[in-house]
């Protein structure tokens, strides 16, 4: 006889250890071996916006070195406004089935899955993944020094690669693809709507750099024909929020020192995307302006040693990373307007968000690409 479904907790602190022992022998994760206790802190500085996390403590019934003491759960925050655009945009959904369909395929290190469910009906999902404290975080207030940099290129650089038009590349009905009309409306709508209410705060205005608002106003204009303008090639899967706080570095591992987490808002789109937000966000403005050339041709010709003709030279490489910039401005307006006011150190990390991207498209005029 079929046991039962077994079902999802509404929020962290409803995971009992009773409810996580049935959870991992029903997936199989254990066999012989019962978990006695559990305790649980909240993980992360609270910048997640779109996921209640803690880390479990765990207490098993035999000692056995093959089985994590601590793991990681991640569950929809409880936060209303940042639940409502992560349900509109499917990002729970999207992060569980990466990691069982599309990370087994990849070249990338990602923490390891020990058990995932979801129930669409009833918008209760549950990720338990491997704890990577372990390894190096960089605070992205701090941001990514030029080495750091270099390897964050790479790791994303072979990622793209090997999804680059692949004829799998559109098998997976649930990441959203190019020139969707729904997704356009929905990000048109997203951008412009926080982007109206930002500008009202003066707190939103002061970190903006000189030009900024000019630039994020001309942006708003023409948000839509970003959405649109895409080719018919060069195509791959992106990460779509590859920054600093989503990476641990292993320094043991010469051979792949990058573990990337937080998949939940994968796009088929053009690689430089990540490119733009690694490189507009997460290093400072100084840094960028020396190394962001170098930068997008490095990750230019890690694609084609991949074996990859993509007829593209660097001007043409260099307008996609502009229009990358541009693209990342709704990172800016849509964190401020969702943030809880009550987190300090969120806050201060999308201050500094603002002003690195805006910097990088004022810098380089990037808005020059767009329709006059």
């Amino acid at each position: 006889m079929m046991s039962e479904p077994l079902a999802i907790p509404k929020r962290t602190k409803r995971i009992t250890s009773e409810w996580l022992n049935q959870a991992l022998h029903n997936s199989g994760y254990l066999k012989d071996t019962n978990i006695e206790s559990i305790s649980r802190e909240p993980w992360g500085n609270g910048e997640g916006f779109m996921s209640d996390m803690a880390r479990l403590t765990i207490t098993y019934d035999k000692e056995l070195s093959n089985l994590p003491k601590t793991m990681i759960v991640k569950m929809p925050t409880t936060f209303r406004t940042a639940l409502a655009i992560g349900l509109q945009y499917n990002v729970y959904e999207k992060e569980i089935r990466f990691y069982t369909e599309i990370a087994p395929k990849s070249p990338i290190r990602v923490p390891g899955l020990i058990y995932s469910d979801y129930n669409l009906e009833a918008k209760k999902y549950i990720l338990i993944l491997e704890d990577c404290s372990c390894y190096k975080m960089v605070d992205q207030i701090k941001g990514l020094n030029y080495e750091q940099t270099k390897q964050a290129i790479t790791s994303i650089a072979n990622f793209h690669a090997r999804w680059w038009d692949a004829s799998d590349l559109y098998s997976f009905d649930w990441i959203p693809k190019p020139k969707d009309p729904t997704m356009t409306k929905a990000f048109t709508e997203t951008f412009r709507n926080s982007w109206d209410l930002a500008v009202r705060s003066e707190e939103f205005l002061k970190f903006l750099p000189e030009g900024g608002r000019k630039a994020g106003e001309t942006i708003y204009k023409h948000f839509p024909w970003l959405m649109e303008d895409l080719p018919d090639e060069n195509m791959t899967l992106t990460h779509f929020d590859y920054r600093a706080d989503n990476i641990f570095f292993d320094p043991e591992n010469s051979e792949n020192p990058i573990i990337i987490l937080d998949w939940a808002n994968l796009v088929i789109t053009g690689g430089v995307l990540d490119v733009g937000y690694i490189l507009g966000g997460s290093i400072n403005v100084d840094l960028r302006r020396q190394i962001e050339e170098e930068m997008i041709k490095l990750y230019m010709k890690l694609i084609e040693e991949h074996g990859i003709t993509t007829g593209i030279d660097f001007d043409e490489g260099w307008e996609h990373y502009l229009k990358a910039l541009i693209f990342c401005a709704w990172t800016y307006p849509l964190g401020f307007t969702q943030l809880e006011r009550g987190n300090p150190r969120a806050i201060e990390l999308f201050e500094e968000m603002g002003n690195r991207y805006y910097s990088a498209i004022t810098d380089n005029d990037a808005t020059k690409i767009l329709p006059s």
